[in-house]
């Protein structure tokens, strides 16, 4: 009977722990909201699109400067800061792909949903300027 009830109990205690890493592994849905904005964010950039980045921007958390920007230069310099945040956000995660481009001044990160590179930094004038550096389908 002993046995039994340790037998039960340490089953208990593993399925209490599997579920506390899903429930961590979890994006909670303001960061899920987060980076769907960011995506939009993303790609009005990459298609060298100010006001619809700005648009996208509108809401999103820390894009203070990137809705004021007078330029694309400014918008992309502005959109690196949130890019830290969604870079941490999406690291590990299915569904993201986090790129990297050293031909930006310092190098700048930055996350897509697809593998396909698609720069928010140069847009179309070097859309395809970058590597995918982590990523899960």
């Amino acid at each position: 009977m002993k046995r039994l009830l340790h037998a039960i109990l340490a089953s208990f205690l593993l399925l209490l722990v599997v579920n506390v890493a899903f429930a961590a592994d979890a994006l909670a849905e303001k960061d899920a909201a987060f980076l769907a904005r960011y995506e939009k964010v993303r790609a009005a950039l990459a298609d060298d699109k100010l006001d619809a980045a700005q648009a996208a921007a509108k809401d999103l958390d820390g894009a203070t400067a990137l809705c004021a920007a007078k330029s694309m230069g400014d918008a992309r310099k502005a959109f690196r800061l949130i890019s830290a945040r969604a870079v941490a956000l999406a690291q590990g995660r299915p569904g993201f792909f986090i790129a990297h481009c050293s031909m930006y001044p310092g190098g700048a990160d930055w996350v897509q949903s697809t593998k396909e590179i698609s720069n928010p930094y140069w847009g179309k004038s070097m859309l395809r300027c970058g590597e995918i550096v982590a990523g899960n389908d």
